[in-house]
């Protein structure tokens, strides 16, 4: 870490007090690096610690304006704020240096990391992969925008890193060198931060700038890049694959049968895709099939991911609540394979600006009824001629449940953010899975 002593030269500033924010302090003030803290709002998150356990760090809280942020060194910048912030790029075009998390996490680090972005998916071939690594006897840090932060992870001493990235991280990231790196798919999202879908792609793409084994998704163009040679994932057609022998699936690499797809504890073609994905990625470590099989069978997968919450008299509950963009919902109904217009689906919250047209084919396919809620629940009305306009999730619920008949499925995969109505999709999910606890009850 001989990088420490150059920042301990520099006059740093931590714009953004959230949980990245105060983790980035933490970190500095640990290795005796005082900085100075901005955040546009009056009384950030991480204010109270500050206060508590840093009062010696100079903190300006107001308008960013008032912060003069091009008479410091470096900017060490949350995820949540845009280069194109005004005083950001101000200072940018002063010369000052912005990076983040990430890219400091980079310039620290000297162990193998294998990296993984895309619209969705990132947390669970993340965690597979993690635990695959750890069926091996690796030692693995698992985080990024999945739990522990990357800097927390510098303090272990781990054989490997595994870091699942945003779009949002790798805008500030130059010098990521990784083992093997993977977009796993784009879709519409975020549009409220991009000026368009092509300037999302370009921040993607940024994983795979020092990457010496590339991973891309077959199916989908935007995940591959042409400057750079690399293995593909696919359920079919990809050098990763599904293949059919002798009536059974398996796991295909290059042509050859690796693992029964029975192996699996988890369902559906989606999951199918993302231990692929994991085989691929993790190709350049030579790891044993057993260690693959044995993660594969032991992975129940992850809450509020397609997650079953219970059948209750033949009608199966589906919470899907990190469905937060069109391609995770469209991903969803494609995936539980439930017999033609048996899914009963509930959408709606913030859509982020996204185009919706995307779910229409998949809801007049896999859709019997659509119930929309939350901020932009109108916006869904139109794609479906069964569609239903409703004030609350737990409507919402009540609702999909008079309608549905032994065989059909009720899904919450909202295809938009929580933030209009919840803290996160975690807590709109748990609300989902404590309504669905209480049916019997109605």
């Amino acid at each position: 870490m001989q990088y420490l002593n150059v920042l301990k030269n520099k006059n740093i500033t931590v714009l953004g007090l959230g949980v990245t924010g105060l983790g980035i302090v933490r970190f500095l003030l640990s290795h005796n690096i005082l900085p100075r803290i901005v955040d546009s709002r009056p009384v950030p998150p991480g204010a109270h610690w500050l206060a508590e356990n840093a009062p010696e760090c100079e903190a300006v809280f107001g308008p960013l304006a008032q912060a003069s942020l091009s008479s410091t060194d470096m900017i060490i910048i949350s995820p949540g704020i845009a280069l194109y912030e005004a005083t950001v790029a101000s200072a940018i075009s002063d010369g000052v240096e912005v990076i983040g998390d990430i890219e400091l996490f980079a310039r620290l680090n000297d162990k193998p990391v294998i990296a993984v972005t895309g619209s969705n998916g990132k947390s669970t071939v993340v965690t597979l992969a993690a635990q695959v690594l750890t069926q091996a006897g690796m030692k693995v840090g698992l985080g990024g925008n999945i739990g522990t932060a990357a800097l927390d992870l510098l303090h272990q001493d781990y054989d490997v890193f595994v870091l699942e990235l945003s779009s949002f991280q790798l805008e500030t990231t130059h010098s990521l060198y990784c083992t093997s790196a993977m977009i796993l798919n784009i879709t519409e999202d975020h549009m409220d931060r991009y000026p368009d879908f092509a300037a999302y792609c370009a921040a993607k793409q940024r994983i795979y700038k020092h990457t010496e084994h590339l991973v891309y998704n077959a199916a989908d163009k935007n995940t591959f890049n042409s400057a750079q040679q690399g293995v593909s994932v696919g359920l079919s057609g990809g050098d990763y694959q599904v293949a059919k022998h002798r009536g059974e699936y398996y796991f295909s690499v290059h042509g050859q049968l690796l693992l029964p797809v029975s192996c699996m504890a988890l369902q559906g073609k989606h999951n199918q895709f993302n231990a692929l994905a994991v085989m691929a990625l993790l190709a350049p470590i030579s790891l044993p099939a057993s260690a693959f099989e044995r993660a594969f069978a032991q992975f129940k997968g992850l809450a509020h991911r397609c997650q079953l919450v219970a059948d209750v008299q033949g009608i199966k509950y589906f919470n899907d609540s990190k469905a937060t963009n069109v391609g995770a919902t469209v991903a969803a109904l494609e995936s539980l394979e439930a017999e033609h217009g048996k899914i009963i689906l509930i959408v709606g919250g913030d859509a982020k600006g996204a185009d919706l047209s995307p779910l229409t084919e998949p809801m007049k396919k896999h859709c019997k009824a659509i119930y929309g809620f939350g901020k932009d629940g109108s916006l869904f009305l139109s794609l479906h001629r069964y569609s239903h306009l409703v004030a609350t999730l737990e409507e919402a619920v009540k609702q999909a449940q008079a309608i549905a008949s032994n065989g059909d499925c009720i899904l919450l995969a909202p295809a938009c953010a929580s933030i209009d109505m919840y803290p996160n999709y975690m807590v709109r999910g748990e609300e989902f899975c404590r309504l669905v606890g209480e049916i019997t009850k109605w």
